[in-house]
């Protein structure tokens, strides 16, 4: 029974782990809502191992490496991928390149700009590594999560096809935009700017009136835009964290 305990966060992970290798095969297919709601449900598997973890009293190391080796998949690889197929949907040509070694032909193609998209992926490494030995980050982040990243950017596919969202596709759909929003998401991550959470630490009401703020933008945004609504959010969750560090 200890045994079957132990192990429930470590199958809700081990389910995040596998979302983020059906987005990446789905992104490589550009199957693009697909990816998005494989990440999505990752994010999902993510938030409920550690609240499980916390539950059941069964927090170790072991979990927290996993966690992260999952994420790395879920929240880092899979946006990456997704990235490099969009700078191939707007254009960008890929290349056939092939060498010879010790009697081998290797050959295979690759777009060189479009491998721009992977920083988010090395940004997302960089910053679960450092929540791994940050022990400030327990009930406040220290940058923007990266399933919280890896929902934006798997988003954006969606959010440039969807027809409410037209008049913006022309700046969102170009080279430049989303090498942008690569190395912005790359940043957002990893600087040390304080973030809210909605873990408990107390029962004290004044402290979460930020986090009822976001969630009163929750179901109007998903009412009126579906999963669009995601990347809005985020949008949203960054903004009212600038101005909650304003006026601390």
């Amino acid at each position: 029974m200890q045994l079957i305990k132990r192990n429930i966060p470590n199958l809700f992970t081990a389910f995040n782990f596998l979302c983020g290798c059906f987005a990446v095969y789905l992104a490589f297919k550009n199957l693009f809502e697909a990816a998005f709601l494989m990440v999505f449900l990752g994010a999902f598997f993510d938030l409920f191992d550690g609240f499980f973890a916390r539950l059941l009293r069964v927090e170790s190391q072991f979990g927290l490496q996993f966690d992260s080796m999952a994420d790395l998949i879920t929240s880092g690889l899979a946006p990456g991928m997704v990235m490099y197929k969009l700078f191939l949907e707007i254009g960008l040509r890929e290349m056939d390149l092939s060498f010879v070694l010790l009697r081998n032909e290797f050959a295979f193609s690759f777009a060189p700009h479009a491998l721009v998209g992977f920083l988010i992926s090395l940004g997302a490494g960089i910053r679960l590594a450092k929540f791994n030995i940050d022990s400030e980050q327990q009930f406040e982040f220290k940058g923007l999560p990266a399933p919280a990243n890896a929902l934006f950017i798997v988003a954006l596919p969606l959010l440039i096809e969807h027809p409410l969202f037209s008049s913006v596709k022309p700046f969102l759909a170009n080279y430049t935009a989303l090498m942008i929003i690569c190395v912005v998401s790359a940043i957002l991550m990893n600087v040390r700017l304080p973030l809210f959470s909605f873990k408990i630490k107390s029962l004290n009401i004044r402290e979460y009136g930020y986090q009822f703020i976001m969630l009163l933008f929750v179901f109007p945004c998903f009412y009126l835009f579906q999963w669009v609504a995601v990347p809005l959010l985020i949008v949203i969750y960054l903004i009212l964290n600038v101005l909650r560090n304003s006026f601390n």
